[in-house]
Formats: C-alpha cells, sequence, structure tokens
C-alpha cells in the first residue's frame, strides 16, 4: 500500500517538481543543478524497486509471526483506527528518525537522503536503498491490534506529506509552524551547519521534537549550507549507498582493538576508533569556503542523463506493478534492468569512464535475449524499446567523447 500510494503521486511529484523549477529560473534563486537533481531521483527510482522487498518482508513477518491484541474492536472503529494509526506512526517515525541519525550503522542506511548540497523538491525523492529494519519501529502499532496495511498505509502517507517540505520557496507558515512539520523547519534538519546539527527528526508533526528537546527555528543570522560534513563528492547512486558503510567497515577492519571493531557500529554517529583518527583522518569541512561538488555536465550529457531516468522512472514503476508476478529470478532481472543504467549514468555525471556503460549495455542486451521468451508480450515492449532507444543516443555520447579527446 505504502508503494502503491508512492508511485500513484510519483506525476505530481514530477509536476511540482516541474513547477518549482520554473519558479527557480524566473526567480534566478539556482537552487536546482540537473545533475545533483538527476542523482537525487534516481537514488529515489532505486529505492522503490529495492524497498519493495523490505516492506513485503516486513508487513509478513508483523502478520505471521507477531501476536495480535484483541482488547480494542479496532474494526468497529475505522476513524479512530485511522488516526491513531496516523498519529502514532509519526511519533514512531520520530524516534526511528532520531536513531537513525545517532548510531553510526543506522546513519549509514539513512545518509543518503542528507547527501545533496541542494535543497528542492527533488531532494525528496533522494531516498536510502537502506532502512533494513525501518519495520520494526512499527511494532508497538500492530502489537495493540493495528492492521498491517492500515500502518504500511500510514507510512505512506506520512512519507507523502514530507515531500512539499523540501523547498527553499516557501518561507515561514505562520500557525502551522507551531503543530506541523514545514519547509523552514526541515531546511534545518537538512543544514550541516554545526548549530542545526540532530534538528527537526518529525514526519509530520513538529510537536515531538518540541516535546522531546530537538526542536532548532530556522534562523536569519544563520544561512543554511546543506549536505553533510563528509561530502559525497559523487553523482554515482551505488557509491552513495555505500560510502558510509565502507568507511566503517574500513576503520573496523583497520583499527588495532578487537572491541572498537565490534562497538563502531553502535557508536554514535561520527565515533571512531582513536587509532582511526590518526591513521585516517578525514579532513573538516570548511564552511565559510564551502563549494558544492559540481564537475560540468555538457548537452549530450544531459540529454543521455534526462533518457536514463526518465526510462528509469517508467520501467521502474512497471517493475513495482507488476512485482508479485514475477518469479524470483526475473525479479532479480527486472530489479537490474531497472538499476544498473541510473548507475551507470551517475557515474558519466562524474565524467568518468564510458567503458562501463557500454559493458552494461551489452550485458542487458544479452540478458534480454536469452530471456524474452520468458517475458510478457508488453515486458518485451517496453524493456526492447528501451534498448532500442538507448543505442542511438549511446553512439552519439560515444561520438561526442571521441571529439572532445580529439
Amino acid at each position: 500500500m505504502a508503494q502503491l500510494i508512492t508511485v500513484l503521486a510519483a506525476p505530481f511529484y514530477l509536476i511540482l517538481i516541474a513547477l518549482e523549477l520554473w519558479v527557480d529560473k524566473k526567480r534566478g534563486t539556482q537552487f536546482y543543478r540537473l545533475n545533483d537533481a538527476i542523482a537525487s531521483m534516481s537514488l529515489g527510482v532505486i529505492s522503490r524497486t529495492h524497498r519493495l522487498i523490505l516492506f513485503a518482508l516486513g508487513a509478513y513477518l508483523m502478520a505471521e509471526w507477531l501476536p495480535k491484541s484483541e482488547l480494542i474492536p479496532w474494526q468497529d472503529y475505522p476513524v479512530l483506527t485511522w488516526l491513531v494509526a496516523f498519529i502514532g506512526y509519526d511519533l514512531i517515525y520520530y524516534w526511528n528518525h532520531r536513531l537513525n541519525h545517532e548510531i553510526n550503522c543506522l546513519w549509514a542506511g539513512h545518509v543518503v537522503h542528507h547527501q545533496s548540497e541542494d535543497y528542492n523538491l527533488s531532494t525528496a525523492l533522494r531516498q536510502t536503498s537502506g532502512g533494513f529494519f525501518d519495520w520494526i519501529f512499527a511494532i508497538p502499532l500492530y502489537l495493540i491490534g493495528i492492521p498491517a496495511d492500515i500502518i504500511v498505509a500510514s507510512a505512506g502517507f506520512n512519507l507523502l506529506y514530507q515531500f512539499w517540505v523540501h523547498t527553499q520557496h516557501i518561507d515561514k507558515c505562520g500557525w502551522m509552524e507551531k503543530w506541523f512539520v514545514t519547509p523552514s523547519h526541515h531546511r534545518v534538519h537538512h543544514a550541516q551547519n554545526p548549530l542545526y546539527w540532530d534538528r527537526n527528526y518529525g514526519g509530520v508533526f513538529i510537536i515531538w521534537d518540541k516535546m522531546f528537546g530537538s526542536f532548532q527555528a530556522e534562523r536569519k543570522d544563520t544561512p543554511i549550507i546543506y549536505g553533510v560534513s563528509r561530502a559525497l563528492h559523487t553523482m554515482n547512486p551505488l557509491r552513495a549507498n555505500l560510502q558510509v558503510w565502507w568507511y566503517l567497515l574500513r576503520d573496523a577492519i583497520y583499527c588495532n582493538s578487537v572491541w572498537d571493531k565490534i562497538r563502531i557500529w553502535f557508536m554514535p554517529t561520527g565515533w571512531r576508533p582513536v587509532d582511526m583518527e590518526s591513521k585516517l583522518p578525514f579532513a573538516k569541512p570548511d564552511l565559510d569556503n564551502f563549494t558544492k561538488y559540481n564537475p560540468p555536465v555538457d548537452k549530450v550529457m544531459q540529454a543521455y542523463a534526462m533518457f536514463q531516468f526518465s526510462a528509469g522512472l517508467i520501467t521502474g514503476f512497471y517493475f513495482i506493478f507488476h512485482f508479485a508476478d514475477l518469479a524470483i529470478g526475473l525479479k532479480l532481472l527486472g530489479w537490474l534492468f531497472v538499476t544498473l543504467p541510473l548507475i551507470s549514468t551517475g557515474h558519466l555525471l562524474d565524467q568518468g569512464s564510458l567503458r562501463w556503460e557500454l559493458l552494461r549495455y551489452s550485458l542487458t542486451v544479452i540478458g534480454f535475449a536469452l530471456c524474452w521468451q520468458l517475458l510478457s508480450l508488453t515486458t518485451t515492449l517496453i524493456f526492447g524499446s528501451y534498448l532500442a532507444l538507448n543505442l542511438p543516443l549511446l553512439m552519439l555520447l560515444l561520438k561526442n567523447r571521441a571529439t572532445k579527446i580529439a
């Protein structure tokens, strides 16, 4: 249900992003960069296909293995059920979100959403493919008898609300500032300025932050600098998802203490073994001289990136709607078909070599040729058309790169 809500909302997301982009151009605010927006939205597409499996697993485990309270006949009070589920989920979301910022291994799965150095509606779609255990936080709602499908739907509506707060074009919202999460509140949450660290975790209601001491208002005297202190410096979705995991693993491998190798995963965010601070120090960000990671992208590469994102969006949504009907092997193949082009495009946006894209395209053609007889006619036409359209654009990209080298 949460996946369905997200998918059905996607056209409205894109319309609102286009509208905000128009406003951005009209005002000359330059809150958008094409490479960053493509990277963020590609991460969103990948996360929806990946987390489809996680949502299904979580709902199954709750329904099959957990005892459920019968003290309240929720089926007799549908309005109350939805109200308790929606508000209760937001409280659960607050604590889940807060812990994601406070524990190393949880931050590794959440950091993707904060890595963009821009802040606009495309940032809202920048979602992680981690969050493997997010569903565990919903267990209290299930234990009091709330049906799993209503809990999952509440998660979808919660995420839906959070889309509009990712903008710099809306200032303070009057009375809403007291009760609800607003763009001003959430801008604070995405800041890397020390004043704003670890604040404003709420999804829909800001009252949780005010109750539990994590609220910080946006201040005119401290302009927000977006991103994370350990800058990502890539547009590649795979590297974005793995960066912090790699940092933690590397420290765990090379530190001297066995105890540090174990506890690093569960320590407060940013904690490192003392010896690793000297062996592999991280440079502290200089926010007074901050510059965004922004590799140049020519017109041909822009067109190619837009094509791959558009294709990924279409094939990704098609995959989500037909996921349940596919055999496990085809599910994996479909997921790779959607995600690999977006990963390779991110590599190209970093001005990476074309050889990986050529290899990716060749392997995709081979995989399609081997499996097309197992696919439905519609699936064959969709993915076959994608490959046919991709080829001339890839040749144009090759020609453009060769011209530049010459």
